[in-house]
């Protein structure tokens, strides 16, 4: 092993991206824990094979083998083997995965949940984590904090807002801050307060927009009295007609693009007046079947060059445009790009991203690693898959001549956990 590559590997970790359970769920879940849950994003590769979608526990265990086997090589299904090996030292295969079961389970047996945590982010090595709670109620945000370890800080996330077909978001806002949203300019003071809330808790790190799942990442800028309409629109819609959609009391997502749009507008606001970070999902999309041009980091470039002061952690290398997001960072200063869940992915692609990216800007720009898993054992294949293919990519400039080793250990202490320290504000 290169002096490099043990430097690396050794080396406590900055998880950009995360969306982990907290200790009362995994407290819930613990004795249904099986060998199924190190899959991670391994469910999605199952269905390609499959050429389906698949149920990993509807289908037989024979099924279930057959399609690992074909799985097993790529990105996804390296990270699960991974993960096994390290904490079990046990290999990810059909035959022992009733050993791996029992060796999860024993390694679970008589800790707390804090305690789990603790030792699945030693093993690790995670220093600090940013955690997207995406599927919490918006009012329990804030009392759930407690339930995740010291070193986690949160996001505030509320896609459906910028996708609204319905008064959902609004009458969400509404119980979350105790106030009547009535009119746009409502929505954007429950919004405000919404997020004031979250501040509060000191635990708040960034505002994360994960709509590239519902919609395009195209935003424009309406003016209010747009956005009004389109809000009338959701308070107001057609009843009695034939349509389900008319039934149903529900629009068209494109008739409400303009308020979405608005409050987007507002929420790079309040991020600039704050200085809370934005983070961005651009690229690739999980599962399978999603709309993949709609989430070209490009379609940003309107918004980042109007909000010059708003500091944007753009997501997942944006795969597969990753030379354009490098040219965007590049362009725009006030860009950070991510290869959070991009070594899990394709690590292949991720390595030629980021070597492109090491010639294109400084290496304090770059952020080197974000799980993106939902349980804490998970995390543990994914960072050593981005150990791996970060040590790689060092230690052939070093091979190279392009960096010294004194460069090399110097650029992985940022890619690692400086750089997201310096752009969240953490210390040791």
């Amino acid at each position: 092993m290169s002096d490099i590559r043990a430097y690396v590997m050794q080396h406590e970790l900055f998880n950009h991206h995360d969306h982990q359970q907290g200790y009362t769920e995994i407290e819930q879940g613990r004795d249904g824990y099986d060998f199924t849950s190190l899959f991670g994003y391994a469910d999605a590769d199952l269905a390609c094979a499959a050429g389906t979608d698949v149920d990993v526990k509807a289908i037989s265990r024979q099924e279930l083998a057959t399609l690992w086997q074909a799985i097993r090589l790529t990105g996804y299904g390296r990270a699960v083997d991974l993960g096994s090996r390290a904490l079990f030292g046990i290999p990810f295969a059909p035959d022992r995965w009733d050993e791996i079961t029992a060796a999860l389970q024993a390694r679970l047996a008589g800790k707390s949940s804090a305690e789990i945590y603790a030792d699945m982010l030693a093993a690790a090595q995670i220093k600090w984590t940013i955690n997207d709670c995406y599927w919490l109620p918006l009012e329990s945000w804030s009392a759930a904090m407690p339930s995740f370890p010291s070193s986690y800080r949160a996001t505030w996330r509320m896609d459906e807002l910028f996708s609204a077909v319905d008064m959902t978001p609004f009458k969400a806002l509404a119980r979350a801050t105790g106030r009547n949203v009535y009119s746009v300019s409502g929505a954007v003071q429950a919004l405000n307060e919404a997020i004031g809330l979250m501040q509060a808790t000191g635990r708040l790190a960034a505002i994360k927009i994960g709509m590239a799942y519902q919609r395009d990442l195209t935003i424009t800028d309406p003016t209010l009295h747009e956005a009004e309409l389109a809000f009338n629109g959701l308070r107001n819609p057609v009843v009695g007609g034939t349509s389900l959609q008319q039934r149903s009391g529900a629009v068209d997502a494109r008739t409400a693009r303009p308020l979405g749009d608005y409050l987007l507008q507002r929420l790079f606001e309040r991020a600039s007046d704050d200085n809370i970070p934005v983070q961005i999902h651009t690229g690739y999309l999980a599962g399978s079947w999603g709309a993949l041009e709609a989430t070209r980091a490009m379609r940003l470039l309107p918004v980042l060059d109007k909000y010059r002061s708003v500091r944007f952690d753009l997501f997942h290398a944006s795969w597969p445009w990753c030379a354009e997001l490098g040219a965007i960072a590049k362009e725009f200063p006030n860009v950070w790009p991510d290869l959070c869940w991009m070594w899990a992915m394709n690590p292949g692609e991720a390595e030629r991203a980021l070597d492109g990216w090491l010639d294109a800007m400084p290496f304090t720009k770059i952020f080197g690693f974000g799980s993106d898993t939902g349980l804490p054992w998970c995390v543990v294949g994914y960072a050593l898959q981005a150990k791996i293919g970060i040590a790689n990519v060092l230690e052939r400039r070093v091979r190279g001549g392009l960096y010294s080793e004194a460069d090399a250990r110097e650029v992985a202490d940022h890619l690692l956990l400086l750089n997201g320290q310096i752009f969240f504000g953490l210390g040791d």
